[in-house]
C-alpha cells in the first residue's frame, strides 16, 4: 500500500514562508498500521540570483514583477523593487523559522532552550532598502543586492541548523506538532459539513430524497467546493482532493428552537448571519481591529418564523431588547452574552468601544472567528512613490503583505457566503459548533464501552473493520472494546428473527466473559445488520442489559423494508435472487413473507421497537445508494406512501409511527439523520446499480475519517 503526500504552501493556517507539522496516515486496516512522519520545510536560499538583474526587471511575464503590478519609472525603481521581493521573502522566511523556534522552545523544560538573539525583519529590509536607495551605480546596486541576499542565506541556514539540532529528534516536539496538525486537519474535515435543526416533533416528516440530490449538485458545482484549501501535507487517499470530498447533511431533532422563558436564546448561526463584521487598523495601536454591527431584521425574521410554527405568542421585540442587551453587555467588557447557548472556548475577545459606539473585537495573535484569519491582516498599504528612499517604510511592509497575501481565504471566505446564500440552503447551515470536535482527542471515559458491529448481506465479520479503527482513531483515550460479531455469518439469508438470537447470544457470551463489566453497550448495523440488531435487542436474552443502551449506528439499514422503492433494477434483482436462493431473509427485506403487509416481519418488527431505548439513534443514508431506499434507511414518510391512500400506505405509515413515536416521547433519545454524497465514478457498473454508494459507508476512507472526527465521534462517548 502506498500513500502520497504533497506538502502545500497554501494550505489552511499553513504559515507563509515555511512548514512545521507532524502527521499520521494509515495503511493497513485490519491490523491498524500506520505511519507517523514529521515535516521541516523552510525557504533558506533563492537559488541563482541572475546578474544582470536589471534585464530581467523590464520582464513583465517574471513573477515577481506580475506580483508587484506597478508602473516602473526608471532603473533604480525597479532595482529597488527586486530587492524587496528577494530580499523581502528571505527576511520572512528567517523571521518565520525564529518565531516557530521560540514558540516551540516554550514547550521544554527550561534546562532544554537555547537563547536566540533578537532581530526585525521589517527593521532588517529597511535597512537594506535604505542602504541600496543611496547607491547611484546601476552595476553597484546589482551587486548589493545579490551580496545582501547571500547575507540573509547564511544566517538562515545557521539559525536552521540549530533548529533542526534542537528539535527532529524531540519526541515530545513531535507530540506537540502532531496536535496542531491534528487541529488543522479538523478545520478542513468540517468543510462540506452541512447541519439543519428540527423540532424533535418533525421527526416523522420526510425530506425529498430529489431535494437531497439537488442540494449536494449544488454543493458539489460551486465555487466554494472549487475554493476549499488544501491541508499543508495533503494525502489524497486519506484527506481527500477538494472536488472528491464527501457532502454530509445533518439533521438534528434533539434541538429546541427557544425556551419559553425571559432568557430568549437566539442559534448561534443566526447571531452570525445577523453580524456584519468590518476590517479596520489602528495606526496608533498597530493591530487590527473589528467592527461588529447587528442587524436587528434577521433577529426578527427568525423569531418570526419560530412564532409562525410553534403555538406560542412571545413579543419578538423581546428577542431584539435581548440581542441589543447582550450587545451592550459586551461593549461594556461582559465575557459572555446570552445569545450563545454555550461559551466558545476557543474564541478569544477582547472588546472596547470606538469613538461611534460600535463594538471593537480586538484580533489577538492566535484568536480565531468566524471569518476572520488566525493571523492578524498587515495594514493598508500605499503605492510606490517616485522617490522610493523616502516610502522604504512602505515598501517593508508590502513586502510582508504580498508575502502573506490572504487573497486566497478571502475567495474561499466569499464562496462560502455565495454558496450559504441560495435559495437551496434555506435554514441549513455551516457546521460551525465544533468546539466539542477539538476536545475529542483528550475525551477520556474510564469505563469500558462495549460496541457490536453487524455486517450486511453475504457480509463477514471484518466489513465494519475501518469504523473499528476510524473511532478508535478518533477516541484515542476512551476504553472501546469492539464486538465484530460473526454469529450469522454462515447463513445470512436465514430469518432474520434467528440472526438477531445469535447475534444477542454472542454479544451475551462476550460481556460474560468480560473481566469488568461494560457500563455502555452500543450497536454499529450496515444493510442487513440493522435489521438483525433491532431484532436482537428484542430478544429477552438482551433484557436484562436494556439500561445499558448507549447508541444505535444504523448505515444503510432497510428499517422499513423495500416498500416503494424507486429503483426497477434492484427490484427485479431482488426477486431473482429470491427465486434463486430461496431465502427466508430476502423475502422479509421485500416485505414479501407474507400476504398482508401488517403480518410481514418488517411491520411486526416495528411494534414494541426498542430503538428508543438508546440515549442515541444516527441513521445514515445516500440518495445515491438504489439498494436501500433513501426514506427506509432514514425511517421516515415518502412521497410514494403519502399517496398511496391504499391499504399499503397506511400500512408504511404507521410502521413509522410505530418506530418514531416511542423516540419523540422519550426525553433520554436523540435522533440524528444524516444525509451523504460521495464523489462516485457515474461511469461504472456499481454506480448505476447503487451498489458503489451503498457500500462506501463501510469503504470510503476519506467519509469515515470526516464522519467520526466531526460528529460520529461524540454519539460514543
Amino acid at each position: 500500500v502506498q500513500r502520497t503526500v504533497q506538502p502545500q504552501s497554501s494550505g489552511i493556517n499553513a504559515e507563509y514562508g515555511g512548514l512545521h507539522y507532524c502527521k499520521e496516515d494509515m495503511f493497513e486496516y485490519t491490523y491498524m498500521a500506520q505511519i507517523r512522519y514529521t515535516v521541516h520545510m523552510v525557504m533558506v536560499d533563492i537559488d541563482n540570483p541572475p546578474h544582470t538583474l536589471l534585464s530581467h526587471c523590464w520582464d513583465n511575464s517574471l513573477p515577481i514583477m506580475s506580483v508587484l503590478n506597478e508602473q516602473i519609472v526608471d532603473y533604480k525603481d525597479m532595482i529597488l523593487n527586486v530587492a524587496t521581493v528577494l530580499c523581502g521573502a528571505l527576511l520572512s522566511a528567517y523571521d518565520f523559522l525564529k518565531s516557530t523556534f521560540s514558540n516551540l522552545q516554550d514547550t521544554l523544560p527550561a534546562e532544554y532552550r537555547h537563547e536566540l538573539l533578537p532581530a526585525d525583519a521589517m527593521v532588517a529590509l529597511q535597512t537594506v532598502l535604505s542602504n541600496l536607495s543611496d547607491i547611484d551605480s546601476i552595476d553597484d546596486a546589482q551587486d548589493q543586492v545579490i551580496h545582501d541576499l547571500k547575507s540573509i542565506s547564511k544566517s538562515i541556514h545557521i539559525l536552521w541548523f540549530e533548529f533542526l539540532e534542537c528539535f527532529i529528534h524531540s519526541k515530545h516536539i513531535q507530540q506537540v506538532l502532531l496536535e496542531r496538525f491534528r487541529a488543522v486537519q479538523l478545520e478542513r474535515l468540517k468543510e462540506t459539513c452541512f447541519t439543519q435543526d428540527h423540532p424533535k416533533e418533525r421527526c416523522g416528516s420526510y425530506k425529498s430524497a430529489t431535494l437531497n440530490s439537488a442540494v449536494g449538485n449544488l454543493i458539489r458545482s460551486s465555487r466554494y467546493m472549487a475554493t476549499i484549501p488544501p491541508l499543508p501535507l495533503q494525502a489524497d487517499d486519506n484527506d481527500g482532493e477538494a472536488g472528491s470530498i464527501p457532502i454530509i447533511l445533518e439533521d438534528l431533532f434533539n434541538w429546541e428552537p427557544y425556551a419559553d422563558n425571559p432568557n430568549i436564546s437566539v442559534p448561534k448561526h443566526i447571531l452570525d448571519e445577523a453580524m456584519t463584521e468590518k476590517r479596520v487598523w489602528d495606526p496608533i495601536m498597530r493591530r487590527p481591529h473589528v467592527v461588529v454591527q447587528l442587524d436587528d431584521t434577521v433577529i426578527r425574521k427568525w423569531r418570526e418564523t419560530q412564532v409562525n410554527e410553534s403555538s406560542g405568542e412571545d413579543d419578538i421585540e423581546d428577542v431584539i431588547e435581548t440581542v441589543h442587551r447582550s450587545r451592550s453587555d459586551a461593549v461594556n467588557g461582559s465575557s459572555q452574552s446570552s445569545l450563545s447557548p454555550a461559551p466558545s472556548t476557543s474564541t478569544f475577545y477582547t472588546t472596547s468601544n470606538d469613538d461611534t459606539g460600535n463594538l471593537l473585537i480586538d484580533l489577538q495573535p492566535g484568536a480565531s472567528s468566524r471569518s476572520a484569519p488566525t493571523r492578524p491582516p498587515p495594514p493598508v498599504l500605499v503605492p510606490l512613490a517616485a522617490e522610493p528612499h523616502k516610502t522604504i517604510d512602505a515598501l517593508a511592509r508590502k513586502t510582508i503583505r504580498l508575502l502573506k497575501s490572504e487573497a486566497t481565504h478571502t475567495n474561499f471566505e466569499q464562496a462560502r457566503r455565495d454558496l450559504i446564500s441560495s435559495s437551496l440552503m434555506q435554514s441549513i447551515h455551516f457546521l460551525t459548533d465544533t468546539e466539542g470536535s477539538r476536545m475529542m482527542g483528550s475525551v477520556f471515559t474510564p469505563t469500558p464501552h462495549l460496541i457490536v458491529c453487524a455486517h450486511g448481506l453475504e457480509g463477514a465479520s471484518n466489513d465494519l473493520r475501518q469504523i473499528r479503527i476510524f473511532l478508535q482513531a478518533a477516541l484515542p483515550k476512551s476504553d472501546l472494546h469492539f464486538l465484530m460479531s460473526g454469529a450469522y455469518m454462515d447463513d445470512t439469508y436465514q430469518d432474520i428473527t434467528e440472526m438477531g438470537r445469535l447475534l444477542a447470544d454472542d454479544v451475551v457470551q462476550t460481556i460474560i466473559c468480560s473481566p469488568r463489566p461494560y457500563e455502555r453497550i452500543s450497536f454499529v448495523g450496515h444493510s442487513l445488520g440493522c435489521l438483525v440488531i433491532r431484532a436482537a435487542i428484542k430478544n429477552p436474552l438482551l433484557e436484562a442489559y436494556v439500561n445499558k443502551f448507549h447508541t444505535f449506528l444504523g448505515l444503510s439499514g432497510p428499517h422499513l423494508g423495500m416498500m416503494y422503492s424507486p429503483s426497477y433494477l434492484v427490484n427485479g434483482g431482488l426477486w431473482l435472487m429470491q427465486r434463486l436462493k430461496a431465502g427466508r431473509s430476502l423475502q422479509q427485506i421485500a416485505n414479501k413473507d407474507h400476504g398482508d403487509i401488517k403480518q410481514s416481519f418488517i411491520y411486526k418488527l416495528s411494534c414494541n421497537d426498542r430503538l428508543y431505548c438508546f440515549k442515541h439513534v444516527v441513521l445514515i443514508s445516500s440518495h445515491q445508494d438504489r439498494y436501500v431506499p433513501f426514506h427506509s434507511a432514514r425511517i421516515e414518510m415518502c412521497e410514494g406512501a403519502r399517496r398511496d391512500y391504499g391499504y399499503n400506505g397506511q400500512a408504511y405509515n404507521q410502521m413509522v409511527k410505530n418506530i418514531m413515536e416511542p423516540i419523540i416521547a422519550s426525553s433520554t433519545c436523540n435522533l440524528a439523520r444524516y444525509s451523504v454524497q460521495y464523489n462516485l465514478d457515474q461511469g461504472s457498473a456499481n454506480s448505476m446499480i447503487g451498489r458503489a454508494a451503498h457500500i462506501a459507508c463501510l469503504d470510503s476512507e476519506v467519509f469515515l475519517n470526516k464522519f467520526f472526527s466531526v460528529m460520529g465521534w461524540k454519539y460514543f462517548v
